[in-house]
């Protein structure tokens, strides 16, 4: 049986030689459009919400530039933010006293799988989007909140 390939995915990179809260809103509508040409809408939601705290987090503890690599697979997306910072993010259960630390937590109960490594100069914080999983989780979160 033949091995099927596929060819012409597509790959959208922003390099951003300072991350600053005022530019996620322009990031999430690079992100929407993109994913739109590609026919992938149904990811854009929670794409968005994981690129707004990937670069969040390249902002607090970075303090510097990052890329955003957006890249089309088979049966989804990836979404990954370097940076020049080596330390790898740690998603800890957060307490409620806690200013913060809850970001990458709740990202990976959207995604199908979230990651990092190490790269010779800083990292790589990526997840990946392959199905309804996470407008589902968000849709089921909601409805929680509602019944509560």
């Amino acid at each position: 049986m033949p091995v099927a390939t596929v060819d012409h995915l597509g790959e959208f990179r922003l390099f951003m030689p300072v991350v600053r809260p005022e530019s996620m809103r322009y990031v999430r509508q690079i992100m929407r459009a993109q994913l739109r040409m590609w026919r992938k809408s149904e990811f854009s939601d929670v794409a968005e919400l994981g690129v707004t705290e990937l670069l969040t987090n390249v902002f607090r503890h970075a303090r510097g530039g990052g890329e955003l690599l957006v890249s089309e697979t088979t049966d989804g997306i990836r979404v990954g933010v370097t940076d020049f910072d080596g330390r790898l993010p740690v998603a800890g259960e957060p307490t409620c006293e806690a200013p913060g630390g809850r970001g990458l937590h709740l990202l990976a109960g959207l995604v199908n799988e979230v990651g990092a490594q190490a790269l010779p100069q800083g990292k790589e914080v990526w997840f990946d989007l392959r199905s309804d999983r996470g407008r589902a989780r968000i849709a089921e979160l909601g409805n929680s909140r509602t019944s509560a």
